[in-house]
């Protein structure tokens, strides 16, 4: 007979998969950050610091686009 499965088996899966969730979210945090910028080197090329410039200057003029696009519509 097939034991059942109790609120405290529950309680146990979902940490664990809470656990591997946090595990892969941190994995691709840092994968989508090596993408952007090699950061294996500790070193930044020009090619680099352009694409830094530019987050920079997006970081500031996204959210000012964004609130003139919603005063818009």
């Amino acid at each position: 007979m097939a034991s059942k499965f109790t609120f405290a088996d529950a309680k146990k899966q979902i940490k664990q998969l809470e656990a591997e969730l946090k595990q892969k979210t941190e994995e691709l945090k840092q994968k989508a950050g090596d993408v952007i910028l090699d950061t294996s080197d500790n070193v930044f090329t020009n090619e680099e610091l352009k694409k830094i410039k530019y987050l920079e200057a997006w970081a500031v003029i996204g959210p000012i686009v964004g609130i003139l696009i919603g005063l818009i519509f």
